[in-house]
């Protein structure tokens, strides 16, 4: 089971965006164009891992659009779809899968396509619209989990005021998966190749894939052209079914295609099939004298794309 424990805390909607970045610079992510005029627009994250041998990158983009980060850099005004404004109803922010950072411009290097990160539905059959939550205050629960190589965060939203959107659930994982099949680069000049970005809602470059900063090393585009990298979990872990007592199973998600092969294995999250529980319930797990805490979710959302290959998500929680 996984030691990746993710922490609650109780936000209003607009406030996760700041708070995963908080997170990640206090779990020692820097943000690398923090004295650029840019620094309020565009967070261009970078780890060195765990190990302090990786290049990891990702750009996070308060905004909810995929114009360019060049535009975004620029006195153009994008105010309206930066999703921490009071006043605004956009709702997802977005991002860049890249492999550098330009520190002329004060942005990400490597692939110029820009992706949504949904928090809420994400957006309807592969589209890039922008997503409106017209509510003037939505409380969620935000569970999140952030090393030096992953961050797994999960808004689950919980007002009282709104009890037809409780429980409505985005789980988001991007980073390293934690084991890899294939020979990957890891570089100055690359970043880190499986560097993965996965939503259970609202992903758009397509359904039951992650998208990965790089093929592996032996089919490797060498031009920072993000792949997309089919995921799945291995059924026949599901073939013996739960008594009705209660039982669950946990299975993780793999990675791989015709290209690369079996790539790597996913950490942090479990695909679940259970007898007499329902969503949000707790399950606890002993591994020997631990008594491990699972949350079980849905990430149901009608004419969306997942990366999840599935539905059913646990996550390990406090």
């Amino acid at each position: 089971m996984t030691n990746k424990i993710c922490k609650l805390h109780r936000l209003e909607r607009r406030e996760v965006f700041m708070k995963i970045i908080d997170e990640m610079k206090k779990a020692g992510w820097q943000q690398l164009n923090a004295a650029k005029p840019s620094k309020d627009k565009i967070y261009v994250m970078y780890s060195s891992g765990n190990d302090g041998t990786k290049y990891n990158y990702i750009e996070l983009r308060p905004f909810d659009t995929n114009a360019s980060s060049e535009s975004l850099a620029s006195n153009t005004d994008y105010s309206f779809y930066d999703i921490r404004t009071p006043d605004k109803y956009p709702a997802d922010p977005s991002f860049r899968l890249i492999n550098g950072y330009d520190e002329v411009k004060g942005i990400g290097k490597g692939s110029t396509v820009v992706f949504p990160l949904a928090f809420h539905q994400g957006k309807s059959n592969g589209s890039s619209s922008v997503n409106h939550l017209t509510y003037p205050r939505l409380m969620i629960d935000l569970y999140l989990y952030v090393d030096k190589d992953t961050v797994i965060y999960c808004v689950y939203e919980n007002d009282d005021n709104y009890p037809e959107r409780k429980k409505k659930t985005v789980i988001g994982f991007f980073g390293l998966p934690s084991e890899c099949y294939q020979q990957e680069i890891f570089s100055q000049l690359y970043g880190s190749s499986p560097f993965s970005v996965l939503v259970s809602a609202g992903s758009n470059w397509s359904g039951n894939n992650a998208l990965t900063t790089d093929r592996s090393r032996f089919n490797f585009y060498g031009n920072g052209t993000n792949a997309i990298v089919n995921t799945f979990f291995w059924e026949k872990a599901f073939l013996k079914a739960p008594t009705s007592e209660g039982n669950i199973i946990f299975t993780p998600l793999y990675m791989g295609d015709s290209t690369d092969g079996l790539r790597a294995k996913f950490d942090g999250f479990y695909i679940y099939r259970g007898a007499n529980y329902v969503v949000g319930d707790i399950v606890e797990i002993s591994q020997g004298e631990e008594v491990q805490k699972y949350k079980v979710f849905n990430t149901s959302y009608s004419s969306v794309w997942g990366s999840f290959s599935d539905t059913q998500i646990a996550l390990r929680i406090e």
